[in-house]
């Protein structure tokens, strides 16, 4: 068995005045469209647990948990 070959979105930000217009599913849009075009099967993204924000708009755009990371400090 293979592993899948997974496209990772590292980081996206759009400013608050540009949100909400669709400029975030737009950009979410090219990246999943040019991970297909260079044969990823999957697509991944990383957002912080306290950003809710983020986590919904992922979630709206297909994205789902798979993992949780659990950190403490030493």
């Amino acid at each position: 068995m293979r592993p899948a070959r997974v496209a990772t979105l590292v980081s996206m930000y759009v400013q608050p005045d540009h949100r909400r217009g669709g400029l975030g599913a737009r950009l979410v849009g090219q990246f999943t469209a040019w991970a297909k075009e260079v044969g990823a099967e999957q697509a991944e993204v990383t957002a912080y647990s306290s950003n809710a924000d983020a986590i919904r708009f992922y979630e709206r755009n297909g994205f789902a948990s798979q993992s949780v990371t659990l950190r403490t400090s030493l």
